[in-house]
Parts: C-alpha cells; structure tokens; sequence
C-alpha cells in the first residue's frame, strides 16, 4: 500500500476518534489520461479538510464544496464518475483529459478502520520480520 494512502487511513481514523463524519474517496478506474493510479485514496472532513488526492486537484475542491454544503451525503457507498473530453481539458487548462470512475464511502467507527490499519500493521511487520531472517 501506497504510505500516502496508509496515510489517509491513520488520518480517518484520528478524525473518527474525533467525532467527525469522514468521506472516503477512493479511484476505482481510470480511462485515458489520470494523474492518480486506481486504489488511490482521499478522505474529506466534514468541514473539508483532507487527507490525500484522487486527481490534480480539480476534483479535491468540488468534493470539498459538496461535503462542506451537505449536497454529499451518502448512506451506502456510491460510484461517480468524472471525466471531460481532451479537447475540454485543453481548452480548460486541465491537466489531463481522462475520465475516473470514484467510490465514495460515508466511514463511521464501524467501519472498522482501526482493524483494517492494525492488519496493515502486522503483515508489514511480519514482512519485515521475514525479510531480515534472509
């Protein structure tokens, strides 16, 4: 796992233990041109913070603005897509003109990411382990 994607696990998960609702945003496919490879990862704060990147950006700021206005509220996780032609993104100054396929994931303290961080933690422990008896 990517650390910048480790990271905005630990950083759910602090914001979680905080009492702030978290939307995970994780890339799921890509077509054409994208700046972030699928399974990357970003989490957004209620209040818009963020943790990690989905896009050059773009994407970043209209996610913000949905979170932060309410208009992003899913009960289930959801699959959205983006995406302009590359004459669009040209004319736009857009950095790419691919299209990404996202899920967005309302995370609770059910989600169980602590779970998830603390096998994280033990398989690359155990890999480190493994690798140092070579």
């Amino acid at each position: 796992m990517d650390s910048v994607d480790l990271e905005v696990l630990k950083r759910s998960a602090l914001w979680l233990k905080q009492g702030w609702p978290v939307l995970l945003v994780t890339v799921l496919r890509t077509w054409g041109s994208s700046p972030r490879p699928e399974g990357a990862m970003l989490a957004i704060r209620a209040d818009g913070a963020l943790a990690g990147s989905v896009s050059g950006g773009c994407i970043e700021d209209g996610l913000i603005r949905k979170v932060r206005a309410a208009e992003i509220q899913p009960a289930l996780p959801v699959v959205c897509r983006y995406g302009v032609s590359a004459d669009d993104a040209h004319r736009f100054g857009l950095p790419c003109g691919g299209t990404i396929e996202l899920v967005l994931e309302p995370l609770s303290v059910r989600s169980g990411i602590e779970l998830v961080l603390g096998a994280l933690e033990a398989g690359s422990g155990s890999h480190d382990a493994g690798r140092r008896g070579d």
